[in-house]
C-alpha cells in the first residue's frame, strides 16, 4: 500500500458492472460491484455501460386481462367476462364466486360441473382474475388464489388459497411475462411461477419510493426483454423497471440522471485520501462531453467543478482531479448529470494516501 505523504498512489475500481441496480436498504459500504444505493434515470440497453436514459420503454399492454362481452345467458348480470383456455371465466367485484363454462363456448354461457368456484377466506371480494401458464389467478385485495390446469377440458376445478398479503389492490397492477406472474401491492412488486411467490423488491423493502402500487397505476411489459414496466400518472409514464432475468431495479419516477457508487471505507480502519477519479469511456460524438460530479467525504457531499472531457479517440480514459481531497475513512463518487451519448465502462479512484478495504493493492 502507498505510504502517508508521498505522491505515489493506487488505482481501485469504484463502479464497473453496469447497470447498477438499486440497493437502497443495505448498508452502502457493504454493496457489491453492480449495485447502488441512490440512483435514477440509467440507461439499461447497453449492458456494461453508465449512461443517461429518460425511459428505455413505456411497455406494450398485456392482452391477458382482456374482457369479452357479455355472452347469453350470463347467470348472473354484472360479471366481468373472459376467454382463455378455450371457455369463459367471469368474475364480479361484489361477489366471492368464480364462474367458468363449458370449454369451446365463447359467445353463450354453458354451464359444465359446478359452474361455480368459491374464493371466500378473505371478506373483500374478487378483484381481478389473471391467466398465466396453464393456470389461473384469482386476486383479492389482500389474497391470492390459484386455479391450477385451467386448460382441462373437464370441470370440477377448485381455487387454491396461496398466500394472505399478496392481494392486488390496484386491478390493473398484474402482468404475465413468460408464464410468470408480476404484481404490485401496498408491500411492493412480486412474481410468482406456480410453485414459489418472489419478492422482487426486495433490496429495497424499505425504501420502496415508486415500487408501490399506491403509485404504480398500471403494469405494462417488454415482453422481448422481459422486463417488468410500472407505470405511473399519466398512461405514458414510466415510474419504474423490474429486469426478470437478473432482478435489477431502475428507477425513472425522478427527472433528470445520478448514479451513485457504493461507498468504500479505509483499509483496517486507517483514513485515506482520493485525488482523482479515472473514467473509461466510450463517446462518437464530435463534440465535447461533461460530467457533473459530487465527492462523498465520511457523511458529507461535496460537488465538484464540472469536468470536460474532449475525446481524441471513440474509446478513452480521462483521469479527472479532485479539489475537494481530504482525509476520511468512507469515499463514494456520485454523477449527477453527464453528456447524452457517452458511455462509461468504469469508474476507478485514485488513492493517494491509505488503502481500501476489499481491494488489494499488490
Amino acid at each position: 500500500m502507498s505510504e502517508r505523504g508521498t505522491s505515489s498512489g493506487e488505482w481501485a475500481v469504484l463502479s464497473s458492472k453496469f447497470p447498477a441496480t438499486l440497493a437502497k436498504d443495505k448498508d452502502p459500504t457493504t454493496l457489491e460491484d453492480g449495485e447502488t444505493p441512490d440512483s435514477f434515470g440509467l440507461g439499461i440497453d447497453r449492458p456494461g455501460t453508465l449512461y443517461t436514459e429518460s425511459s428505455p420503454s413505456a411497455g406494450t399492454a398485456w392482452t391477458g386481462i382482456a374482457t369479452v362481452s357479455e355472452p347469453s345467458y350470463d347467470p348472473v348480470a354484472g360479471h366481468t367476462w373472459r376467454y382463455f383456455f378455450g371457455r369463459l371465466w367471469s368474475f364480479k367485484t361484489d361477489s366471492n364466486v368464480v364462474y367458468y363454462g363449458a370449454q369451446g363456448s365463447s359467445t353463450g354461457y354453458i354451464r359444465q360441473g359446478l359452474g361455480g368456484i368459491y374464493c371466500d377466506t378473505e371478506s373483500a371480494n374478487n378483484i381481478q382474475m389473471v391467466p398465466f401458464g396453464n393456470n389461473v389467478a384469482v386476486f383479492k385485495s389482500d389474497f391470492l388464489y390459484v386455479i391450477r390446469n385451467a386448460d382441462n377440458p373437464s370441470a370440477g376445478f377448485i381455487a387454491e388459497y396461496i398466500k394472505q398479503a399478496s392481494g392486488l389492490p390496484v386491478a390493473a397492477d398484474v402482468v404475465a411475462i413468460d408464464n410468470t406472474l408480476v404484481w404490485a401491492n401496498t408491500h411492493g412488486v412480486f412474481s410468482y411461477d406456480g410453485q414459489n411467490i418472489k419478492e422482487l423488491t426486495l433490496p429495497i423493502r424499505n425504501n420502496l419510493g415508486t415500487f408501490v402500487s399506491t403509485t404504480i397505476t398500471s403494469l405494462k411489459a417488454d415482453f422481448e426483454k422481459r422486463r417488468v414496466i410500472c407505470r405511473t400518472g399519466a398512461d405514458a409514464a414510466t415510474g419504474a423497471i423490474i429486469s426478470l432475468d437478473d432482478g435489477g431495479l431502475y428507477d425513472y419516477a425522478t427527472s433528470g440522471f445520478r448514479f451513485t457508487t457504493p461507498t468504500v471505507v479505509g483499509k483496517d480502519g486507517e483514513p485515506l485520501i482520493v485525488d482523482k477519479i479515472g473514467i473509461h469511456y466510450q463517446y462518437s460524438t464530435s463534440d465535447r462531453a461533461t460530467i457533473n460530479m459530487d465527492v462523498k467525504i465520511n457523511d458529507t457531499w461535496k460537488t465538484e467543478s464540472q469536468f470536460v472531457i474532449v475525446p481524441s479517440s471513440d474509446n478513452g480514459y480521462k483521469e479527472l482531479p479532485l479539489s475537494n481531497v481530504y482525509a476520511c475513512r468512507r469515499f463514494a463518487v456520485r454523477i449527477t448529470a453527464m453528456s447524452a451519448n457517452f458511455y462509461i465502462s468504469k469508474i476507478t479512484a485514485h488513492v493517494k494516501s491509505g488503502g481500501i478495504q476489499g481491494y488489494s493493492n499488490k
